[in-house]
């Protein structure tokens, strides 16, 4: 109700203004403001009125939009890090469906708080390019862009040494080649296995260099 509400309160104004255009500013005002009040009257009292289930599913929206806010940071940083390393693990034998895998590592690797720290830092330069006129791919290769970038490689060098992290990400390869098995074999057999090392050494063999 309170949609349509609005809607006819614009559609009022807009005519009373078409239909007076002889008026001056301050009597179309006060006759604008007289033809409407029922109607903005009407509005308050249809929004105070609203159950909690629906000031409930605002709330819901809210959280969804800022889960989704933080999911396109997430995907930011991590095309920030593959950016630097992607030329050196895109190779015959590393199927492409695998490298996002390596995009989404870097959360769970650096931790939270150096996580948001480099997502605020991206999300200023991609901010400022943007006003300058630059795409987003020009962005991750300016200077700034690959000091960023170098930034998120140096901090998942200094944490990848722990005992969990070679199990997870070989985890994660092997369930996402798996996924993606039936698309990527071009009537070839896939060694899962072989596949799932061969991406994790050359990765890791490039982040130690």
């Amino acid at each position: 109700m309170s949609d349509t509400l609005r809607q006819d309160i614009i559609f009022k104004i807009l005519k009373i203004a078409k239909d007076n255009s002889d008026l001056s500013s301050d009597d179309l005002f006060n006759q604008a403001e007289s033809g409407t009040l029922s109607m903005f009257n009407q509005l308050i009292d249809s929004n105070a009125n609203k159950t909690p289930s629906e000031k409930d599913d605002k709330s819901r929206i809210k959280r969804r939009m800022k889960r989704k806010d933080r999911n396109q940071r997430k995907e930011h940083v991590g095309r920030f890090f593959v950016f630097l390393l992607e030329k050196n693990i895109r190779q015959p034998g590393i199927p492409d469906c695998l490298i996002p895998v390596f995009a989404k590592s870097v959360q769970s690797t650096i931790g939270e708080d150096a996580y948001e720290q480099v997502s605020k830092k991206i999300d200023r330069l991609l901010e400022f390019g943007e006003k300058k006129g630059f795409d987003y791919d020009q962005i991750l290769d300016s200077k700034p862009g690959k000091t960023i970038a170098t930034e998120i490689l140096a901090l998942y060098r200094a944490e990848m040494s722990s005992a969990s992290f070679a199990k997870q990400l070989k985890n994660n390869l092997d369930e996402t080649l798996v996924k993606n098995i039936k698309s990527i074999e071009n009537g070839q057999e896939l060694n899962i296995e072989d596949t799932v090392n061969l991406a994790f050494n050359e990765f890791t063999k490039y982040l130690q260099k």
